[in-house]
Parts: structure tokens; C-alpha cells; sequence
């Protein structure tokens, strides 16, 4: 894929994950517990982006929540470099 894919071509390709399996790991790993924005969902969605846009930071990534197309996908206003980088630390 080249580096100008554009979101609705990123839905196609993230399709074939099979979301059901993916949130039952989920729930079983009570990963999401206490997350109110960032859900393990939207985070894999959102980095699986960032590296097909070939992101270079944090902050680049958070601008790209800015888009409204990204925000309906991952139901997401805002986020914060600071946000992502706790995500993944833990």
C-alpha cells in the first residue's frame, strides 16, 4: 500500500480482523476495566494507521484523530500525546 491510503481503504484492509474474537480477548483480560477514551480497540486501529501513514511521533498521531472520518472509526474527539504514551506503557 502506498503512503497515501486513505481511511476508508484502511477500513477495508483492518476488515478481516475479526472484531467478536478480538473483544472477547478483551473482556476475558479485562484490559479495558477502567479505560473511559482510549479503548485496546481504538488503540489498534489507531497505530495499525499510524504505520500505514508512516507517522513519525506521538503528536502526529494524535493530529490525526483531529480527522473527522478517524473520529467516527474509533469514536474518539481528542487525544493526547501524553494519553497514548501512558497506553503504551502499560
Amino acid at each position: 500500500m502506498d503512503k497515501n491510503t486513505l481511511f476508508s481503504s484502511f477500513g477495508k484492509w483492518v476488515a478481516p480482523i475479526n472484531i467478536v474474537t478480538f473483544q472477547q480477548r478483551i473482556d476475558e483480560t479485562v484490559q479495558d476495566k477502567y479505560v473511559k477514551k482510549l479503548t485496546t480497540k481504538a488503540y489498534l486501529l489507531l497505530f495499525l494507521h499510524a504505520q500505514l501513514q508512516q507517522r513519525e511521533g506521538l503528536r502526529a498521531i494524535a493530529d490525526d484523530v483531529l480527522s473527522k472520518e478517524i473520529q467516527r472509526e474509533l469514536g474518539l474527539s481528542s487525544i493526547s500525546p501524553a494519553q497514548l504514551s501512558r497506553k503504551i506503557i502499560k
